[in-house]
């Protein structure tokens, strides 16, 4: 049975997937229905969905759990970096500007040395890029699946702040500052000197 901080947080990760692919008329309606889902009516809607899947009788065996879907694309996402082992995508309802998460590719319980590296560079650009005081790192485990959050700080942001839903094109916007290369600054080009031929001064 899924714990209440998962319900949560499933919860608000399918109101914001709703949000920026249901039509308008539709989106009000699936909203109130996740909304109004205890712990074992959400778990069955995942399952039936293919965001849960158990294979076995252990609790956790066999699961395809929601950032699995997220690396799949089953879940829509806006990632903004990837290498062989892990992605890194943007937070739907960040905290602050370049609120992000990495995930491991490989259903985990564990995060790799590669995938800690791969969380650093991600950092290093979002420092690089919005100037934030500091960045947080956190571990967190959902469905038996270790993931890291990266929490950029302007002022006082901390884990337990506000989230706050974000649309894709506000994410698609960070998307691209974030992928911006600085412009090269174009070198002055070197005047060219007439060269004068030296000429003894005639005696007469």
């Amino acid at each position: 049975m899924l714990s209440d901080e998962e319900v949560s947080d499933i919860k608000q990760k399918l109101i914001s997937h709703i949000e920026s692919s249901f039509p308008e008329e539709q989106m009000t309606n699936a909203r109130q229905q996740i909304e109004s889902m205890n712990a074992e009516q959400l778990e069955n809607f995942l399952e039936k969905n293919n965001l849960i899947k158990k294979e076995s009788n252990t609790e956790d065996a066999g699961r395809e759990c929601i950032f699995c879907a997220i690396v799949s694309d089953k879940i829509k996402s806006v990632r903004i970096d990837e290498n062989e082992g892990a992605i890194a995508v943007l937070e739907i309802n960040p905290i602050s500007k370049g609120h992000s998460i990495i995930i491991p590719k490989e259903h985990t319980e564990k995060i790799s040395k590669k995938t800690l590296s791969f969380a650093k560079k991600v950092s290093k650009n979002i420092q690089k890029k919005f100037s934030p005081k500091s960045i947080e790192i956190s571990k967190s485990k959902l469905f038996g699946h270790e993931i890291i959050n990266l929490l950029p700080v302007y002022t006082n942001e901390n884990f337990n702040s506000e989230k706050k839903s974000a649309k894709m094109e506000e994410l698609e916007g960070i998307k691209e500052e974030l992928e911006k290369k600085p412009k090269k600054i174009a070198k002055p080009k070197k005047e060219k000197t007439e060269e004068f031929l030296w000429l003894p001064k005639r005696i007469p």
